[in-house]
């Protein structure tokens, strides 16, 4: 019981670091995006860690 215990942490501590290191690989796609895309259009291409990508729209205020 106890070895079968010790695997099933070990095992959620790896899956939380895989989960933690991909959103904080998308944060960073995330605000270098942002950064690149500060003074452009919504649609234009900018490249971004050595990856076209596209501008985003601009998102709209859910608060009126």
């Amino acid at each position: 019981m106890n070895k079968v215990l010790t695997s099933v942490v070990a095992l959620a501590f790896v899956a939380g670091m895989g989960l933690s290191t991909s959103s904080m690989a998308a944060k960073h796609m995330n605000e270098a995006l942002a950064k690149a895309c500060k003074d452009k259009k919504p649609g234009d291409t900018v490249k971004v860690d050595g990856k076209d990508m596209k501008c985003p729209e601009a998102k709209a205020d859910g608060k009126k």
